[in-house]
């Protein structure tokens, strides 16, 4: 008779410490099974809340640990200490990863309108508008033209120059700028620096620009250029026009009471980051050179602070920060919209914490209680393990016999625990989650307003901890099901272990001897 089969008849004959076991593996199958569903539903909650968000990363300071640090620092060591800029070598790896779909590496600067009528801002006007407001709207718009002659102010910069190092630009990516005509600038027009320009469909049409045409900009106003060099030849940019853009960006009823001439989306051009550095090196050099007291300017200080990228899929945002976050300056981070993302996993995370704590307890429980539960009842079965012993059954398949033994009550148990666990685990995984929920909300709320001035907010959405809550759904699949039986026998192997060792060291003649 084999091992087995010893092992089905002793479950048969011994039914109330059988039925004992199976009920003791079935309570302690419920605890793993609402343990495991609560940690896997929450794990995929956050892939989905993840999944909702745009795979949108900012590369840039964190500038609140900068702050921090740069406020502990004193006379020169505060003076030397600049913020740090995202190495280009690293960027120009990351725009070559093929999980980058665009980015947006460039550095903006003001210019002005050399020969040409930037579009001008139509600022909202009311019809009940008191004399006072009217007076100051109307002072605005004079303060920007020169009597009559629909020239603006030279000492009031009117265009903004968009410097790129990369043409994958997010704005071309998501269709808020399309090209109407031409072509956008090439990676080796910005390398070379070429005189080249990209400009807006409704700053064309004002000027009867088209693809072709040149263009000229002044890097800095007449009056400026007198305390930098007695020369205006580098001050001015003279553009090749090889693109033109239809944008739908436009500015709001708030911001156009305010807004400057150059920042109206339509007197945007986009250059080369590397023409404009060029030049505007030579200008500063020259102005040193005159002023020697005044900062040194290297082509380094023409690096953008940031770099946005846009990834193909949110679900490789984390893997794609683990690749090129290390080693990189301590002040630099690679921010996912970080901020709401742990924002709204926290609850996830504390159900997840709460499910694994219950988990271990159990497992540790349920070994001691096994192994103790199978150390006292094999004191009741020395004469049969004596007898099987002194007829030549070898102390292994006894041990295995001991072993299966447990294994089919455990086995039993957990089959009957997988459709009661799962019921329970939603029931106290819904109201576990709602209260963490409540919570936070709660939490945020004293915490007060946080304030984000990221370039990147544009690109970031919002989403809400309803959605989160939504995706959440605790119950048990096939995954759970095999880490519910691999675990159970791993609790199996351990539990018999003791008793194990005590069956390799009975001696049959003695066994036998004693009950005598």
């Amino acid at each position: 008779m084999n091992f087995m089969q010893r092992a089905l008849r002793h479950l048969t004959r011994s039914k109330t410490k059988s039925l004992l076991l199976t009920l003791t593996f079935f309570l302690i199958a419920n605890f793993v099974v609402v343990g495991f569903s609560i940690s896997s539903a929450a794990a995929q909650a956050k892939t989905e809340t993840r999944r909702k968000m745009n795979p949108v990363i900012a590369f840039q300071v964190d500038f609140d640990a900068w702050y921090e640090k740069y406020m502990q620092l004193e006379g020169d060591e505060r003076k030397n200490f600049t913020s740090p800029k995202p190495d280009p070598e690293l960027v120009r790896k990351m725009l070559a990863d093929s999980r980058v779909k665009a980015a947006d590496w460039m550095r903006s600067a003001v210019g002005y309108a050399d020969g040409f009528e930037p579009v001008p801002i139509q600022r909202p006007t009311s019809k009940d508008e008191d004399d006072e407001d009217a007076l100051f709207s109307t002072s605005v718009v004079m303060s920007e033209t020169i009597s009559g002659s629909g020239q603006q102010n030279s000492q009031t910069p009117d265009m903004t120059m968009l410097g790129i190092m990369a043409p994958q630009m997010t704005k071309l990516e998501d269709g808020t700028w399309k090209l109407a005509s031409g072509r956008m600038l090439t990676q080796e027009e910005i390398d070379n620096g070429s005189a080249v320009a990209v400009i807006d469909k409704r700053l064309a049409e004002a000027n009867n620009l088209n693809v072709g045409d040149f263009l000229k900009l002044k890097l800095y106003s007449d009056d400026e250029m007198k305390a930098i060099a007695d020369t205006q030849n580098n001050n001015v940019l003279d553009l090749e026009i090889v693109g033109i853009l239809e944008s739908s960006e436009e500015l709001s009823n708030d911001e156009l009471q305010w807004a400057s001439t150059y920042s109206n989306p339509a007197n945007q051009v986009i250059i080369p980051q590397s023409l404009y550095m060029q030049r505007d090196l030579e200008l500063m050099t020259q102005f040193h050179q005159a002023n020697p007291k005044a900062q040194e300017t290297t082509p380094e200080d023409y690096n953008p602070s940031s770099v946005i990228f846009v990834l193909n899929d949110p679900l490789e945002v984390d893997a794609f920060r683990e690749q090129y976050g290390q080693n990189m300056d301590e002040f630099l981070v690679m921010d996912a919209n970080d901020e709401m993302y742990q924002r709204l996993s926290k609850p996830l995370d504390t159900l997840t914490v709460f499910s694994d704590l219950i988990v271990a307890v159990v497992l540790i429980n349920a070994v001691v209680i096994i192994s103790l539960v199978s150390a006292l009842t094999l004191k009741t079965r020395e004469t049969e393990i004596g007898v099987l012993l002194s007829i030549g059954v070898s102390k292994v398949k006894i041990v295995a016999q001991l072993f299966t033994e447990v294994l089919i009550t455990a086995m039993l148990g957990f089959i009957l625990a997988c459709a009661t666990g799962s019921m329970i685990a939603g029931q106290v995984g819904e109201q576990a989650l709602a209260m963490q929920v409540q919570e936070n909300q709660n939490n945020s709320t004293q915490s007060g307003f946080i304030y984000s001035s990221s370039s990147s907010d544009s690109l970031f959405n919002e989403v809400s901890q309803e959605e989160v809550t939504a995706s959440y759904h605790a119950g048990v699949n096939a995954v759970i099901l095999i880490q519910i039986f691999i675990l159970g026998i791993g609790v199996v192997f351990v539990s018999t272990l003791i008793p194990s060792l005590m069956v390799l060291r009975f001696n049959p003649k003695k066994i036998l001897m004693s009950q005598n």
